[in-house]
């Protein structure tokens, strides 16, 4: 099941505060995925749970019972009666402002279950709306703004698409609609994912150090090597000749680690120095 689905399934176990809660969410749901007209009211989904929730809120609001329809892949509500689709119409249309924040906020939830998707928050942060109908994107756009919810409206193949893609923006829209469980994994994969990116990122800066120090060991060894081999070491100052010897034996220690050896022990910068003249010695050859 898809990360929509769930949301949805959850979204419709949502108690209602008010009398007018499952008005505003048939409202929103027929507007964003069905069809609401005089002598036709139809609302389809490819989720059970979905028809099952706008079919109860139908019966709440205007005492109508209508059967759901079960297709090859979608449920169905339909009725075609003109008292039904009159009483229907005349209930749902939008008219101004929204006056509780309840209802508001009904009335988005049934826009996400009738035409809502969010994307899985381990793919990426994204929310949205679609509708053919660009009042209702606007509509819906105003009821989000009443309540500081900042969407946008774009165009996608005849559709009028209102999204939001920030992370905690969709979070509180998900709690504010009623699934506050799903912004609750959606801040939790968000921290995981933040985490695993810090890991990485140490991860391969220390990679990249020890790249570095390799690289910086195997100049340090072949310079030595070249000194030998022009029988040359033995005149080399005595500071030279220990740490030189320190390297051949521990090629993989740091500078800190093998100042640490000297007798008695010096700073990386120390290290450095020594190491640095010896690498002038072997290009002076």
């Amino acid at each position: 099941m898809s990360f929509s689905s769930q949301i949805k399934e959850k979204l419709c176990k949502t108690e209602y505060s008010c009398g007018g809660c499952a008005l505003y969410e048939t409202a929103g749901a027929l507007m964003f995925g069905g069809i609401a007209e005089e002598g036709n009211v139809r609302f389809s989904t490819e989720n059970r749970a979905v028809a099952g929730r706008i079919k109860d809120d139908i019966s709440s609001s205007f005492g109508i019972d209508l059967n759901i329809i079960q297709g090859t892949r979608t449920y169905r509500i339909e009725t075609t009666d003109t008292y039904q689709t009159e009483n229907i119409c005349g209930g749902i249309l939008p008219g101004g402002s929204i006056p509780f924040s309840c209802c508001r906020a009904s009335f988005v939830r049934g826009a996400f279950l009738g035409g809502g998707s969010v994307t899985d928050p381990q793919k990426g942060y994204h929310l949205e709306f679609d509708t053919k109908n660009k009042k209702c994107a606007e509509y819906l756009k105003e009821i989000l703004a009443h309540d500081n919810f900042d969407a946008r409206i774009t165009n996608r193949k005849g559709y009028h698409v209102l999204y939001i893609k920030d992370s905690e923006r969709i979070a509180d829209l998900l709690g504010y609609m009623g699934a506050p469980q799903g912004a609750f994994e959606l801040f939790s994969i968000q921290i995981e994912k933040e985490m695993r990116n810090n890991i990485n990122r140490r991860v391969n800066c220390e990679n990249a150090n020890t790249n570095k120090a390799a690289k910086a060991s195997s100049k340090h060894l072949f310079a030595i090597k070249q000194i030998k081999a022009a029988k040359k070491w033995d005149k080399l100052p005595g500071v030279l000749k220990e740490i030189g010897e320190l390297r051949e034996e521990y090629p993989e220690d740091s500078l800190k680690e093998l100042g640490e050896k000297v007798n008695p022990p010096i700073g990386k910068s120390g290290v450095n120095h020594r190491l640095n003249r010896i690498l002038d010695i072997a290009e002076n050859l």
